[in-house]
């Protein structure tokens, strides 16, 4: 199995003479042991032979299963990440990438980009997440999130990050997703839209209320449907399963198409 340790301070064989290993000129000058020699893994020096035999042991079965994380690959900076390897490799349309490019530089790297990755955990975050919070709208500040939680595990595909540090933490409380439910007007305020309404539009409002007819449709929506005496509308033309949906005979009568 590749791999081994070596003793920087003494040399690899014994004098001829004394049948004892000598020392070498880094006696004293650096760590000790250094653990070696395994392929596309970075050496890594230790102050005990039990400490490098055990980080060797743990690498070694990491390497071959293809699940080692080096450290020193995690010193780069949030920023850096983001800016030289994360970001030119976004493919979305144009209006995305704007909308990320402010959420991300607004909302993430002038909090944590000069943090090392390896260097953003569960207290960084949960200051992260409160500082957001208290800076922009919940929308905001849940988007930055996603971004955020997108970017740390971009990093664990690259093998920058053993894990994801935004996942899998119950003491960060991330931003909510804002509800957005549907919600009604008034009847005051239909009364009230309508009335700023030209006369040749008011029926838009009637077709939109009282038919859920899209923008295109109320205005595409042919008036001489309506008889001289009818108030109704087929199901056909509203888009329902009912037979019929009043409308105001009145809106119908002020729509004047030229």
């Amino acid at each position: 199995m590749a791999g081994y340790i070596e003793d920087r301070w003494l040399k690899k064989r014994p004098n001829k003479e004394t049948g004892k290993r000598e020392r070498t000129t880094l006696w004293g000058k650096c760590t000790r042991y250094r653990a070696k020699g395994i392929p596309g893994v970075r050496d890594r020096s230790f102050e005990t032979v039990a400490d490098a035999k055990a980080w060797l042991a743990e690498t070694q079965t990491d390497s071959r299963r293809g699940d080692f994380v080096d450290p020193h690959d995690g010193e780069i900076t949030v920023r850096d990440y983001v800016e030289k390897h994360w970001w030119p490799a976004q493919i979305h349309p144009a209006q995305t990438l704007e909308s990320m490019e402010y959420r991300i530089w607004g909302q993430v790297l002038p909090h944590i980009g000069d943090l090392a990755l390896r260097d953003v955990g569960v207290a960084e975050l949960r200051k992260w997440s409160a500082d957001v919070q208290r800076e922009v709208g919940s929308g905001t500040a849940y988007t930055a999130w996603v971004y955020l939680k997108a970017i740390m595990q971009a990093a664990v595909e690259d093998k920058r990050l053993f894990r994801n540090p935004c996942k899998g933490n119950s003491t960060i409380k991330p931003p909510k997703k804002p509800e957005r439910r549907a919600r009604s007007w008034t009847q005051g305020r239909v009364h009230a839209v309508r009335a700023e309404l030209p006369d040749r539009y008011q029926i838009t409002a009637d077709l939109g209320v009282g038919c859920g007819l899209r923008q295109g449709e109320a205005f595409a929506f042919p008036p001489m449907i309506f008889g001289a005496t009818s108030s109704t509308l087929s199901g056909r033309f509203c888009g329902t399963s009912r037979s019929s949906t009043s409308v105001h005979r009145r809106a119908a009568r002020s729509a004047t198409y030229r």
